[in-house]
């Protein structure tokens, strides 16, 4: 059977080192811890299958372009490329995994066209042995080209889808909903829809509905019109899912843009008060220091007239020993009683005495003055580190403020953007509603035979449904034998409720099982398939009912070791996985393990550390 495989996914562009994965030919195990780019791969491999859109990441800034290496059936490889942006591939007929590129052997276009084999969607289909066939779109039959995208979803499978409460067969859009029931008839029974034949209107109900049904297909093709060019229902969802999480990241910056300038503001009103009082203080010490120097003059005033008065007194003999200068009593007439006791030294005591306090006064007020200049050069110190902290701060709140309003811009931006993407889908919805109404309309006279088209036969119901149970019976997986496979809802039945009615976990799991059993069902019967799968996170979640609740929830080590080693031994194609835990068990030889580490060593994600 044809099958496709891939080689490596490769990032490419100027002046950053490539960020490339290589694929094993059977099972590849991508491992490691949450934002390390595990499920950008998953995504950067449905954009190369086809999709319109690569998600954003600051990590892959700076590439341009992706190469995808496939293996074709025929055992040659090719290699597409794109660019992150989106637009056509470019196909090289041989292994590429670095630039520069050279022109490319053929460009395909990345919209689906039955009539050219110059797009991707048919390149892919006829490699598989699925071109040029038809599944029904409507009730009334009418039948459109298969395109790769009503593919991709069954095969490559990421951590939304995995858990979603929408049937695995499904992307849970109402518009496409008719064409993937007839995508997974295909499969199933390997037969398409271009027997049917476009349902007429009975005369009589025509007669009543024509009116009716012309109104909404009048309205309907409007809608259509509008939405020509726009992406189907599950990608916007996935955009508006994107664009969501960058508002929310770009809101949560702001924020902390505008903390930061709280923060610096404040600060700034701290040093600003600081300077003021600085200076309050400065003025204070230059003042008290003018009056400190008038006081420093008035001790120097004192002292030489202090010594004026000791070298007059000199001159005059009041300070020598004998008949009394004041009085001229002779020494032994002179009384010690009385105010002048005849020893005249007394005043040049008084004099010394007095300069020797006014010395002190003088040392001290010296000593004061030195403090006082030095607490003057610190203040002097502590305002210029104040005003140069300030200007610092000013700078910074500058910067802040031109970054804020870039950010306000791009917020502004992203939220026109969802403002658009609101509005597309709100026109799928009106399609929807529309669609519901025709059908109501046109119900009785279409409804057996849009029922008969689209039903699945019991056979391929019942062998699938054994495939299913079979897969999880050897994972480990409670009742394996109940589970089924369930035609009218497109679900997974497991212990007596569907798939949507369970936790994430299981419906986890369920998912991984449908799209592993699909894959191999197709293989057995010689049925065209990609012959590849790509899984997220198929078995973090999952919890079986009888753990304790209270628990850490670590998936069982039993789970995990028979989920490994079920798709090492039993699965025919190409597996890729994406997943947190560890396998608990070595993996075989023929297994390619990545782990990336989010750490300085070994290998720290899909795209290198910067």
């Amino acid at each position: 059977m044809a099958q496709l495989k891939l080689l490596h996914l490769t990032f490419i562009g100027t002046n950053v080192e490539p960020a490339a994965i290589e694929f094993g030919p059977e099972v590849t195990l991508v491992r490691g811890p949450s934002d390390t780019g595990k499920s950008f791969i998953v995504d950067a491999i449905d954009f190369m299958f086809g999709a319109n859109a690569l998600k954003e990441i600051p990590e892959r800034e700076g590439y341009s372009t992706v190469l995808l290496g496939i293996e074709m059936p025929d055992g040659k490889p090719v290699t597409l490329s794109r660019s992150v942006e989106g637009g056509p591939f470019g196909l090289y007929r041989s292994d590429l995994r670095g630039g520069p590129l050279p022109p490319p052997d053929e460009v395909l276009a990345a919209k689906h066209n039955p009539a050219s084999g110059s797009n991707i969607s048919t390149f892919l289909l006829q490699a598989i042995g699925l071109d040029n066939r038809r599944v029904r779109k409507n009730v009334r039959n009418a039948t459109d080209s298969l395109s790769f995208r009503n593919v991709a979803h069954l095969c490559v499978v990421d951590e939304t889808q995995m858990q979603a409460e929408i049937a695995p067969a499904l992307t849970g859009s109402y518009v496409t909903r008719t064409k993937e029931v007839s995508v997974l008839k295909l499969f199933l029974q390997d037969e398409d829809d271009s027997s049917l034949v476009e349902v007429e209107s009975k005369s009589e109900l025509a007669k009543v509905s024509t009116a009716k049904v012309e109104v909404v297909d009048r309205l309907l093709d409007e809608l259509y019109a509008q939405l020509s060019d726009t992406p189907e229902v599950a990608e916007l969802r996935e955009q508006l899912a994107r664009l969501a999480n960058s508002i929310d990241e770009k809101s949560e910056s702001i924020s902390d843009v505008v903390g930061t300038r709280s923060t610096i503001s404040e600060g700034l009103r701290e040093r600003q008060e600081q300077l003021s009082s600085i200076r309050t203080e400065l003025g204070d010490a230059i003042a008290l220091k003018g009056r400190f120097d008038i006081l420093r003059q008035k001790y120097d005033s004192d002292l030489a007239r202090l010594e004026a008065v000791r070298e007059a007194g000199s001159l005059l003999g009041y300070f020598t020993v004998g008949t009394c200068v004041f009085c001229g009593a002779e020494p032994e007439h002179q009384h010690r009683s009385t105010d002048c006791e005849g020893n005249t030294t007394i005043f040049a005591d008084a004099i010394d005495e007095q300069a020797r306090r006014t010395k002190t006064l003088a040392l001290d007020l010296q000593s004061t003055m030195v403090d006082l200049d030095d607490r003057t050069a610190q203040l002097g110190q502590l305002a210029q580190t104040a005003r140069s902290e300030a200007e610092r701060l000013r700078i910074r709140l500058a910067k802040l403020e031109a970054g804020l309003a870039d950010d306000n811009s791009v917020l502004k931006d992203l939220i026109s953007r969802r403002v658009s993407l609101e509005r597309s889908l709100a026109l799928y919805d009106q399609v929807e509603a529309l669609e519901k109404m025709k059908r109501v309309v046109v119900d009785e006279a279409t409804a057996d035979t849009a029922v008969a088209a689209a039903g699945i036969a019991l056979r391929a119901q019942r062998e699938f449904s054994h495939e299913l149970a079979s897969r999880l019976g050897s994972w480990g997986y409670p009742d394996s034998h109940e589970v089924r496979y369930d035609a009218n809802s497109q679900d997974i039945v497991a212990d007596d409720q569907l798939r949507s009615a369970h936790g994430k976990g299981v419906r986890a799991i369920l998912h991984a099982a449908f799209t592993l059993s699909l894959a191999n069902y197709c293989v057995e019967r010689d049925i065209p398939h990609p012959g590849l799968v790509v899984l997220d996170t198929p078995i973090l979640t999952y919890r079986p009912p009888d753990q304790d609740p209270d628990g850490d929830g670590d998936v069982p080590s039993e789970i995990v070791a028979s989920f490994y080693r079920d798709i090492q031994r039993n699965t025919v194609g190409q597996v890729i996985v994406m997943e947190n835990t560890d396998p608990v068990e070595p993996l075989d030889s023929q297994t390619v393990e990545v782990v990336f580490t989010a750490r300085e060593f070994g290998r720290y994600g899909f795209f290198p550390a910067q």
